[in-house]
C-alpha cells in the first residue's frame, strides 16, 4: 500500500481532482485550506504579503501499480502548467499498516 501527499495551488485542486478519479482512487482526504512554502512557486500564506492559499490531497491507494500510475499522472499534470504557481508537489511513500474497519 502507499500514500501520496500532494499540495497545490487552490487554482489546480478541482482539475488534479478530477485526473486522480480517472485512476480510481478509493480512499483519499482533501485539507482545502493549507499554507504553503514550497520549493516551486510563490509561498502561498494567505496574507498581504503571500497571498493565497494551497490544498491538499493525501490518497491511500492499495495497489502499488496504481499508485506509481497516480504519480506518473501528476508528472503528466505539472507538464501542462500555466506557471511554476500552478506545479503540484507531490510525495509517495509505502504504508506499513491501515486501518479501515
Amino acid at each position: 500500500m502507499k500514500t501520496i501527499y500532494c499540495t497545490c495551488n487552490v487554482s489546480v485542486l478541482e482539475a488534479l481532482v478530477k485526473k486522480i478519479n480517472q485512476y480510481h482512487v478509493d480512499s483519499y482526504q482533501i485539507i482545502e485550506q493549507v499554507m504553503a512554502h514550497n520549493s516551486v512557486g510563490d509561498n502561498r500564506l494567505n496574507t498581504a504579503v503571500w497571498p493565497g492559499y494551497n490544498s491538499s490531497i493525501i490518497m491511500q491507494i492499495t495497489d502499488t501499480q496504481n499508485a506509481t500510475q497516480v504519480m506518473n499522472a501528476i508528472r503528466e499534470f505539472n507538464k501542462n502548467a500555466f506557471n511554476q504557481n500552478e506545479l503540484v508537489i507531490a510525495t509517495m511513500w509505502t504504508v506499513d499498516d491501515f486501518c479501515c474497519d
